[in-house]
């Protein structure tokens, strides 16, 4: 019996060498069709920016109102320039108008964490700023409190100042007027303004303080009989123009010396356009007339572009702070608030002007003084 041989099965198609069927090459083709049609969609995904809330609340009755505008208005053109300028992370500013009760204040802005999902409450003053920081709902929530308006000295783990505080203001315009040959100095404080360290600064400014009670008609008085040089004024905006027109009342007209706490604007039109007195005010951030420093031109054409408003030195502050936060966010991987934390614990030049959050949550101890005038 005889085996037959069976022949082997044909190929469907005809293979040649380095060549592939006719239905893979199709197959191979729509694939790689497909690809380079998912690749531009896969790019824009990539590429497209992690969108940060930003809550801000902005107190618009309290004594620092004037300033709490300026200081929102420096801090939204950098915001719109950033997002302008499509980097890696869009910033959703979320602005709410702050309740006059500071316990309301702070459900609004535990409502902007939870309904907003703001992860950093922006600029908070003298008013709000201690509610905020003590708030264990607010720590718990992971809320970054950044870049506060405000200068007073509070330790809270959550609180990230750009800026000076008014201690460390009284002790440079102490130091300074002595720089500048004025010996004679006297030291008013408004009963409700925090002075941490006022025995230190009475012998910096070689005189006892002086308090402020009503309309500071009897500290004038006994301000005035000393005749000194210069007057620091630890307060308010009302507390320094008050006790300047009290002053003149008594034939005073030296160097009137307030704070960063106080309204160029509004402390003029308290003391009038007869005043004659010097004004002066500590700043804790480069002013408009740095005209040299990077910061001082981007925000001065940020604001004419923006706004179309002028400059002032707490516009350029919350430009500062929103500079800072905005370099921060670009690094964060993430919106965590581990990360967001990470993130804000770094060392940033902005412009000429450098932040250093490296050894602490104060980036800053800028302070200098400045002639006061209107915007």
């Amino acid at each position: 019996m005889s085996l037959s041989r069976r022949s082997p099965t044909p190929a469907p198609y005809p293979v040649l060498r380095g060549q592939l069927p006719a239905h893979a090459g199709r197959r191979r083709l729509l694939a790689a069709t497909g690809m380079a049609l998912a690749l531009p969609a896969l790019a824009a995904l990539a590429q497209a920016p992690r969108t940060v809330v930003v809550g801000h609340l902005l107190d618009r009755n309290g004594a620092q109102s004037d300033l709490a505008r300026d200081y929102l208005a420096g801090a939204k053109v950098m915001f719109d320039a950033v997002n302008a300028g499509g980097g890696p992370v869009r910033i959703l500013h979320v602005v709410r108008d702050a309740d006059p009760d500071p316990r309301r204040a702070l459900a609004q802005a535990v409502s902007l964490a939870d309904t907003e999902h703001a992860g950093l409450l922006f600029g908070p003053g003298d008013r709000l700023l201690p509610a905020l920081a003590s708030s264990a709902e607010l720590a718990r929530r992971g809320m970054q409190i950044v870049a506060p308006l405000s200068g007073l000295a509070l330790a809270a783990d959550n609180v990230w100042f750009t800026r000076a505080d008014y201690q460390a203001e009284l002790d440079a315009a102490a130091q300074q007027l002595r720089g500048y040959g004025l010996t004679r100095l006297a030291l008013a404080v408004a009963p409700d303004f925090a002075v941490s360290s006022l025995a230190r600064l009475e012998a910096q400014a070689g005189t006892r303080a002086v308090l402020l009670e009503g309309t500071g008609a009897a500290a004038a008085r006994r301000i005035a009989a000393t005749r000194p040089g210069a007057v620091i004024v630890a307060g308010d905006t009302l507390a320094y123009a008050e006790l300047g027109r009290e002053l003149a009342a008594q034939g005073w007209y030296g160097f009137l010396v307030g704070l960063s706490s106080v309204s160029a604007n509004a402390a003029r039109e308290i003391l009038g356009r007869g005043y004659a007195g010097g004004l002066l005010l500590t700043q804790v951030a480069p002013g408009p007339q740095q005209a040299t420093l990077r910061v001082v031109k981007e925000h001065v054409a940020r604001m004419k572009q923006y706004l179309d408003e002028p400059p002032s030195p707490a516009t350029l502050a919350g430009y500062i702070g929103a500079a800072w936060l905005a370099r921060a966010l670009q690094s964060a991987r993430t919106g965590s608030p581990a990360e967001l934390r990470r993130a804000l614990q770094g060392r940033f030049d902005v412009g000429d002007f450098t932040l250093d959050f490296t050894r602490g949550q104060r980036g800053s101890q800028y302070v200098t003084l400045a002639v006061s005038g209107a915007k």
